[in-house]
């Protein structure tokens, strides 16, 4: 199966903008960043609807074993995951009872927890996750028999999900509110389906070295959209829309694009953003009660410094070596 490598980049530029947008609020530099960049829930979105898109071109076109598709999704990203929360210990013991809902991950579907301030928030975007992988089978099965009706549901979802944001968004001084439009995992589906739905309609089109152009120019135009609009509310499904253009452009290019953004070392880069993405919150943390506040350039460099080497150790050590073994101890011996 062909290596679609150029979504690399985009995944690691994804990460450090929720990075940026976690960590950076209190430097000068911070408002100077255009907003596509400095809104990390924008790029939240963006791996909603490629996760969507990428989990289709990988099960599409074979029969998926559900038991087994379940494990190794779950093998990918609990080691990593657990061990962010060990890290949080470091920063403070407090409020542990509330631990079992991110152990769990579960705290996206519990109102008012799925950006807990004591435990890694960022982590409300894996819960989901969780919640979507775990109806994707179903989904796929879908797809596959009634593709028209697939369509049909999408287009609705969509929709209604951007209605609904639009209605609630005016009450969002209330926690629960804010909690149901932003992070509850029912509200994500329409950006997951999005992107299934994305890789069938492009599944037979061949690419061509004109959409390296095509890619370059939508991007610069989704910076100076999100920078400048202020025409159509920019939010919910919307954001997850404007990402198809470029999902499009990147999966159809055969071009000087493609060939760029798939050199090693971008994928290196985006082999780290799961890393990076994760661990970012409880480093913060940390680095916030023992070395200093992150509120200038330089304390934001080294804090990254920090972050993008310990991704490098984790992936190596835990990430990699946390799935081989869980791999081989449950899946091997079943296969």
């Amino acid at each position: 199966m062909k290596k679609y490598n150029q979504f690399e980049f985009f995944r690691f530029v994804g990460a450090f903008s929720v990075l940026t947008f976690h960590t950076a609020k209190n430097t000068d530099f911070y408002s100077k960043i255009p907003i596509l960049f400095q809104n990390g829930t924008i790029w939240v979105y963006f791996f909603f609807v490629l996760s969507g898109f990428m989990l289709s071109y990988s099960y599409l076109n074979k029969e998926i074993n559900i038991e087994h598709f379940y494990l190794t999704r779950f093998f990918k990203f609990y080691p990593l995951y657990m061990f962010s929360l060990l890290l949080l210990f470091i920063y403070s013991l407090k409020y542990k009872e509330k631990l079992i809902y991110s152990i769990l991950m579960i705290q996206s579907l519990i109102f008012g927890k799925a950006t807990d301030q004591n435990y890694n928030y960022s982590a409300w975007y894996l819960s989901v996750l969780a919640f979507l992988i775990l109806i994707f089978p179903y989904f796929l099965i879908f797809l596959k028999k009634y593709s028209k009706y697939f369509t049909i549901f999408t287009v609705f979802i969509t929709m209604y999900t951007y209605y609904t944001y639009s209605v609630f968004n005016e009450y969002t001084e209330n926690t629960y509110i804010y909690h149901l439009i932003n992070y509850f995992p029912l509200m994500h589906i329409s950006s997951f389906v999005m992107g299934m739905l994305l890789f069938y309609k492009l599944k037979d089109i061949n690419g061509k070295k004109c959409y390296s152009a095509f890619t370059v120019l939508y991007f610069l135009f989704l910076i100076l959209f999100v920078q400048y609009n202020d025409i159509v509310p920019y939010f919910s499904t919307l954001i997850s829309l404007s990402f198809v253009p470029l999902i499009a452009f990147l999966y159809l290019d055969n071009g000087i694009t493609n060939k760029i953004l798939a050199n090693k070392f971008f994928v290196y880069l985006g082999n780290l953003s799961f890393s990076v993405y994760i661990l970012h919150v409880p480093i913060y943390h940390i680095y916030r009660k023992y070395i200093h506040e992150i509120d200038s350039y330089y304390h934001f460099s080294v804090f990254f410094v920090i972050v993008f080497t310990f991704s490098n150790i984790t992936k190596t050590f835990i990430e990699n070596k946390g799935y081989k073994f869980l791999y081989e101890k449950y899946l091997n011996k079943a296969g």
